[in-house]
């Protein structure tokens, strides 16, 4: 059975790329330009990643794992790697997650795409960017995720950049390019230090080497190899600070944000952390816990004033990756992961409901521009509002069950810790649920409720064809409780929480069975304040948009100009891109202006200078290369006669 699976899962792994094959060089020949020749592929690629997934969950067996392994460079101890193919539970799971909603994008975008010049290129690029995400998923070992890894990143570049001939669209692709390849920097650094100790990239074989304490350097480098690894998630996964790529890709298409913006690209970084959270060390977990927490928090706040129906998504998934990133660093292992999942499914209803939303205003993205539009989009509203209440983490939804289970992780490690600023962590997720609550109630009462605020664009909406509300559909109902845990208050009884276990770090002097039962108890402990606290916070935020939008009890503008400093930070963003342009971007600038300089009047002077002597002495060297034996013999005795006056002399 391994070998068929294995088999298996490298076809899900190639059917994508041969769909970028095969639209790059056909795809213009083919009849409707291939489109449905790549939407067949990938809908195979699903059905194949199910049975996969299928395999697994009937099995119901934690440790199960298929691999395949093969030579890939033999230079001798040092330089011997191998290279392969690992699936797992977590896997499967993923591959299945991945290879659905990208078979949606593809099914949703004939409609939205259907106009656009470059038609074949596009459905090209998501085969590309699919392939690159299956390969991080697939991966054993370190070497061969990081080229998946980049190829991850040229791939977005192309998608977000796709309308490269808007200036915005060019400049978030190269933004988002940039910025991601700081964090990579990183990742490959934390690979270096690995490689150094152990000389594999192998995980399973690096586990191994650290629990057999195999290695030469303190648990202090492996917490600096375990932090620079992370700088890859923090790029990739859009964390605080690397975090300001993220909304600028709305430039994108729109079903490009939903497949970058749910279970692909921003959760490659996620899942990475998720590969290698057994060799992070307890001071590397509680860095990614911070950095979860506060990112959290930080986009919820952003998210609270923004306009473009987009961004205000594109924030939120900032806040809820950093969600995940927080229940990794504090030890809620399946609860992270089981938050990608849902998180999965019902942010890829809300960007490809607010792309059925754009689509049917024209192109319109202002939700100050919408209103009313439950009654010409009934479909699009109701799957809209479920994703909404998941995201808010109302009971009933799939979000609750995972976000609660994150929040819980967070205060048993705050106790587990005692207490102390540990809870600060906790406190900011809390508190983002708050605010995760508001502004998604705030969007669905500006574009669903009310007046209709642009009456020409209204009069002409209507509902989207069936191939973007079936996508939306199938989204929304894998947003509800059943899904996933008949239990609608905890996830604890559900098929993901038991088929995917809580890990513990193998790093040495760590008390890993004890530690890990002492955190579950006090996880378990907090598990129904927790319900009831982030109930009670999703109901008041939600509360609090319905007075403001929809009953008009509060004057948000003037509210905003009694808040001005508080208003335009979230509107600005905090001011990170205007911090970043003032020093990192005029730094280099000047920098690059410096170095100019010094290669200008310094490298270049020294060259022409040197040049210039050389061509000096030869111009005079040349007077005395005649030709004639007789000069040659008169220089020569000229030169003895100067050797016996000058020895004499001296």
């Amino acid at each position: 059975m391994q070998e068929t699976i294995i088999q298996l899962a490298l076809a899900v792994l190639i059917l994508p790329l041969v769909s970028y094959l095969v639209q790059i060089f056909a795809g213009k020949r083919l009849p409707r330009q291939g489109d449905w020749l790549a939407t067949g592929f990938l809908g195979a690629a699903f059905l194949i990643a199910l049975y996969i997934a299928i395999h697994f969950l009937s099995a119901f067996d934690q440790t199960l794992s298929y691999n395949l392994n093969f030579q890939w460079l033999n230079l001798g101890k040092e330089w011997s790697i191998q290279l392969g193919v690992k699936v797992d539970n977590l896997a499967a799971i993923t591959l299945a997650m991945v290879t659905l909603i990208s078979f949606l994008v593809h099914l949703y975008s004939i409609a939205y795409m259907h106009d656009d010049d470059r038609y074949a290129t596009y459905f090209g690029y998501l085969g590309l960017f699919t392939f690159s995400m299956l390969g991080i998923v697939l991966s054993d070992n370190l070497f061969s995720m990081y080229m998946f890894w980049e190829l991850v990143g040229l791939s977005s570049y192309l998608l977000i950049g796709f309308w490269f001939q808007k200036k915005e669209a060019a400049a978030a692709s190269t933004k988002a390019f940039v910025v991601n390849r700081i964090g990579d920097i990183g990742m490959w650094l934390g690979i270096l230090i690995l490689w150094s100790q152990f000389y594999t990239v192998n995980l399973d074989e690096i586990i191994a080497g650290i629990q057999n304490e195999q290695f030469t350097l303190s648990n202090t480098w492996l917490t600096i190899g375990g932090i620079l690894l992370f700088m890859g998630a923090v790029g990739k996964s859009a964390q605080f600070p690397l975090h300001v790529w993220l909304p600028d890709a709305m430039e994108g298409p729109t079903p490009v944000s939903a497949l970058i913006h749910a279970a692909t690209m921003v959760a490659a970084g996620v899942y990475f952390v998720a590969r290698i959270f057994v060799i992070l060390s307890p001071d590397a977990l509680t860095v990614i816990a911070v950095i979860g927490g506060f990112t959290a928090f930080m986009a919820a706040t952003m998210a609270l004033t923004q306009n473009d129906i987009k961004r205000i998504l594109a924030y939120s998934t900032v806040s809820q990756l950093g969600y995940m990133i927080m229940g990794l660093g504090v030890g809620a292992y399946s609860a992270a992961m089981f938050h990608l999942l849902t998180h999965a499914f019902f942010k890829a209803c809300l960007f490809l409901g607010s792309g059925a939303v754009i689509y049917a205003m024209h192109h319109e993205q202002d939700i100050r521009e919408m209103g009313g539009l439950r009654k010409k989009l009934p479909i699009t509203f109701i799957t809209y509002a479920v994703a909404t209440a998941a995201l808010a983490g109302l009971p009933l939804f799939s979000g609750f069950l995972s976000k609660d289970a994150i929040i819980a992780g967070g205060w048993g490690w705050a106790s587990f810790h005692g207490g102390g600023w540990y809870n600060v962590v906790p406190a900011l997720g809390l508190t983002a649920a708050l605010l995760t609550a508001f502004y998604m109630g705030r969007q669905v009462f500006l574009v669903f409720f009310g007046e209709p605020r642009n009456k020409e664009k209204y009069d002409h909406a209507h509902e989207v064809p069936a191939v973007m509300w079936i996508p939306l559909v199938v989204l929304s109902v894998l947003s509800l409780f059943p899904l996933f845990s008949l239990n609608p208050l905890s996830g604890d009884a559900g098929w993901f929480m038991n088929l995917i276990p809580s890990l513990q770090t193998v790093v040495p002097g760590i008390d890993g069975a004890g530690k890990l039962t002492e955190l579950t108890a006090l996880t378990h402990h907090a598990h129904w304040s927790t319900v009831i606290s982030s109930v009670l916070m999703a109901l008041v935020g939600l509360a609090i948009a319905f007075f403001f939008y929809m009953k008009n009890a509060v004057d948000t503008d003037k509210l905003a100009q009694s808040l001005r400093p508080l208003y335009l930070m979230s509107f600005n963003k905090w001011y990170f891109d205007e911090i970043y342009e003032v020093t990192v971007v005029r730094g280099n600038i000047v920098l690059a202006k410096v170095s100019a300089f010094f290669d200008t009047f310094v490298i270049d002077f020294l060259v022409n200078t040197t040049g210039f002597l050389v061509g000096f002495f030869g111009l005079l060297v040349r007077k005395f290369q005649t030709g004639k034996v007789q000069s040659y013999i008169a220089f020569a005795l000229i030169g003895v006669l100067v050797f016996f006056v000058l020895k004499g002399v001296f």
